[in-house]
């Protein structure tokens, strides 16, 4: 195993597709034709046959017959040591951010569907008569185009790409979010383009308000309209599941919007993405109105990628 200690979860689930090879066959028919599998759902059946979503190297599941190392840590897939030339920063534990050797490279990923540059999310819906309320999984808006922008990913500091971004949403992100999970991103302010597995941070793990916005996820505790005499126009107070050492943490925002993005009283258990900062919320924390585009519900599918939400 070339994976270290086995603590790596990076790698949220394996390619398992039958007879290919990593020498000679396409990643993207790999990409687009394999099962996602879960360390959970590992069959015997699939041993060298699972694939890294990363590197598209062979895996293997650690242990392969227990859910625990002898240590406790959970069970993982792990590279294996044949292909250890083959780059891959999952390998490692710890994320680290992505640069690019030159423009056309940098170009060429995102033409590849490999690198996207978030300029700015949306703050309201271009067309509001395309968005019905309490269906907003099922909206047609995504992001569109933003300005060509200097973007900060060279290897070489102070060098800058000329690169085409988007004006996105979180919800374009949380859309066949299994694959997007391991794209690149450069989201606002951002100097690196990031995998979104490590970009994302959770909830649980905050304990102190933030300057700089960042991507969250954390699982709906209880929501509700704060309203005395409840109104759309009320505030909805979301709590989420939070880090034992604040008193509570919560997403705040109009009931009506958050209403059409799916959030309701009845909402508990769901994971929710939001880009913000981190606020005071009387005791606790928040994330206080944040923009149209800037949070949405993760679909249920995709909820064992963030079990620890």
């Amino acid at each position: 195993m070339s994976d270290s200690d086995g603590t790596n979860n990076r790698i949220k689930y394996a390619y398992f597709l039958h007879g290919w090879c990593p020498k000679t066959g396409s990643k993207s028919v790999l990409a687009s034709t394999a099962r996602k599998v879960l360390v959970s759902e590992y069959e015997p059946r699939m041993d060298q046959h699972l694939f890294c979503p990363g590197c598209f190297t062979p895996l293997v599941r650690v242990p392969k017959d227990k859910a625990v190392f002898s240590n406790g840590r959970k069970a993982c897939f792990a590279h294996i040591p044949t292909y250890r030339s083959v780059l891959c920063d999952l390998r490692s534990t710890k994320p680290e951010g992505k640069h690019y050797v030159d423009e056309e490279q940098a170009k060429q990923a995102i033409e590849d569907h490999e690198l996207v540059v978030v300029s700015s999310f949306l703050d309201a819906p271009p067309d509001a008569s395309e968005v019905k309320s309490g269906v907003y999984d099922q909206t047609p808006v995504e992001d569109i185009d933003g300005p060509i922008s200097n973007v900060p990913i060279a290897r070489h500091t102070g060098e800058t790409f000329r690169l085409p971004t988007k004006i996105s949403t979180i919800n374009s992100l949380c859309r066949n979010f299994d694959h997007n999970l391991y794209r690149y991103y450069v989201f606002p302010g951002q100097r690196a383009a990031m995998r979104l597995v490590d970009a994302l941070v959770n909830i649980r793990s905050v304990t102190e308000t933030t300057d700089t916005p960042r991507l969250y996820y954390g699982r709906i505790l209880h929501s509700f309209n704060a309203g005395r005499n409840p109104k759309p126009s009320n505030l909805r107070m979301t709590k989420l599941f939070a880090n034992g050492a604040i008193a509570d943490f919560y997403l705040k925002d109009v009931d009506s919007i958050q209403t059409e993005k799916g959030i309701s009283d009845t909402s508990v258990n769901r994971i929710v993405l939001i880009w913000g900062a981190i606020t005071w919320n009387g005791v606790g924390l928040c994330i206080n109105r944040p923009k149209w585009g800037e949070y949405a519900l993760l679909p249920t599918k995709y909820d064992a990628l963030l079990e620890d939400a």
